[in-house]
């Protein structure tokens, strides 16, 4: 198979339309191919084959034209300003056009800059040990902001969701696979995390509140089970067959563990 193909296989593994046995036999490759597993992280992270037409198309983007309009609307306002206040005072249609201009500017800079920033920030750049911490640190930060009444999702669709995150994370995902004991299942939602793909599973305990099940794609190698403290949560975290599993809220810690133990079976 040549890098083409290669690459094809890849993108269509990532985006989830590859057939179950050719899915498993790429999994399989990627255990022991280092080459291939970081030929993957390249494509989730955004170097796809139509990246550079894309590139090519930002950098021929009129920033330097719309900044010299921007000064040109000031120097003109100004001109006329001075004489009827001794300042500047834009007019409506001159001031909208400005903060049009200012908006255009500051968005294709994030969009033109920020992979550049993020390919050289230490901690994206870090080895993939850090980068599997962080995704865990992300969770439990955002975590930090849900309520019990952050998760209406309607039983009637909570098993087409679990088939769409399924398929993200190349799993059979169930109502019954994943029901938690005394947890009442909400619903399950689909994120993204330094291009894997990172699945939450969100539950309701009665008393503690909020409990989140995380699963992510990332191809980090095998490891037993480990419970921590996260500001206010209990964690206990896996992984396995190139997947990492996080539970994560504020049950007591023996509890937490009880419904770890109970999830690494079926995971």
């Amino acid at each position: 198979m040549n890098g083409d193909d290669e690459d094809a296989r890849l993108v269509a593994y990532i985006d989830g339309e590859l057939d179950e046995n050719a899915r498993r036999a790429l999994e399989a490759r990627l255990s022991v191919d280092t080459d291939l597993r970081a030929r993957l992280h390249r494509l989730q992270d955004g170097g796809r084959p139509f990246a550079p037409a894309f590139q090519a198309l930002l950098d021929e983007a009129p920033v330097q034209r719309l900044q010299a309009s921007l000064a040109a609307i000031m120097a003109a306002e100004q001109r006329e300003a001075a004489p009827r206040r001794g300042g500047l005072a834009l007019s409506a249609s001159r001031l909208a056009a400005a903060a049009a201009i200012l908006m255009f500017c500051a968005g294709f800079a994030i969009g033109r800059y920020a992979p550049l920033w993020s390919a050289r920030s230490p901690e994206i750049a870090a080895p993939a040990s850090d980068k599997d911490e962080d995704w865990r640190q992300a969770v439990a930060e955002y975590m930090g902001l849900y309520t019990s009444d952050t998760f209406a999702t309607e039983p009637a669709s909570q098993e087409k969701e679990l088939a769409a995150l399924g398929a993200k994370l190349g799993l059979a995902l169930t109502p019954e696979r994943v029901a938690l004991a005394d947890l009442q299942f909400k619903g399950a939602q689909i994120f993204s995390f330094q291009g894997a793909a990172l699945g939450q599973l969100g539950y309701v305990d009665p008393t503690s509140g909020p409990v989140l099940f995380c699963i992510i794609r990332n191809f980090e190698p095998d490891a037993a089970k480990t419970a921590e403290k996260r500001g206010d949560f209990a964690v206990v975290s896996w992984a396995s067959t190139g997947r990492g599993y996080m539970l994560i809220g504020k049950l007591p810690p023996d509890q937490m563990a009880e419904l770890a133990n109970s999830l690494e079976k079926r995971f």
